[in-house]
């Protein structure tokens, strides 16, 4: 249980970097939307 849950969490910490990447261009992605709306006003 132990091993599965350190084995996880290094998974997470390793190989989950794209996953923050992926986050962060959604966001900034959002934020270009929302402005380019806003600006159309």
């Amino acid at each position: 249980m132990m091993n599965h849950t350190k084995g996880w969490m290094t998974d997470m910490m390793g190989g989950g970097m794209w996953v923050w990447t992926v986050i962060g261009v959604l966001v900034v992605v959002l934020l270009a939307a929302l402005i380019i709306k806003l600006s159309k006003k």
